[in-house]
């Protein structure tokens, strides 16, 4: 559990350990991309949230950022970074991050992974991560997604990692009521 403060009032990161503490994170994450964004409900929200770690950033007892990791066999990837706007710039999600690496580290995992937009990038190069792909390629396309990572433990030297020739998001397939897979929605 990381503690730190802002104007004496205490910043608390923890894992949602409970169904009430998950809703806390999905009431930040919902907030900040579904009010903010516009990112449809489909999108934000998906199978993957409930096999996932949640990791939660509290104001006193008020939920104020949350971010989503996934366990993979070799990285852990940080998902759905949230900070409401009025808590942003107070280092709430670096710090978010930072349990991530811990908990990585603490699981044996070595390296974190994640998807950012273009115009994010920055943000997370700040926070010491690295494009996986050089940034003259990655600037080929400025809509498409870049991947970066970062050592969990920021002690110990990045792996070597080959990156994938094409990074690629997209939703996961649908099921109808008869359970037969759906083809992936695109836009």
């Amino acid at each position: 559990m990381t503690v730190r403060s802002i104007d004496g009032t205490p910043v608390t990161i923890r894992l949602a350990m409970k169904m009430e503490d998950a809703l806390q994170a999905f009431a930040v994450r919902a907030a900040c991309f579904i009010g903010e964004l516009d990112v449809p409900f489909s999108e934000e929200f998906d199978g993957h949230d409930h096999g996932a770690t949640h990791v939660i950033a509290y104001l006193g007892d008020e939920p104020v950022g949350a971010v989503r990791l996934r366990w993979f066999r070799s990285f852990a990837m940080t998902e759905r970074l949230a900070v409401l706007q009025r808590f942003r710039g107070l280092r709430i999600g670096q710090q978010l991050l930072e349990h991530c690496g811990t908990l990585a580290e603490s699981r044996g995992c070595g390296l974190l992974y994640a998807q950012v937009l273009p115009c994010d990038i920055g943000y997370w190069e700040k926070q010491g991560w690295c494009r996986l792909v050089p940034e003259a390629q990655s600037k080929a396309d400025p809509d498409q997604i870049v991947a970066v990572i970062k050592a969990a433990d920021p002690g110990k030297p990045l792996p070597d990692v080959e990156p994938p020739e094409v990074i690629n998001l997209r939703r996961e397939p649908q099921r109808d009521a008869t359970r037969n897979p759906l083809v992936a929605c695109t836009k």
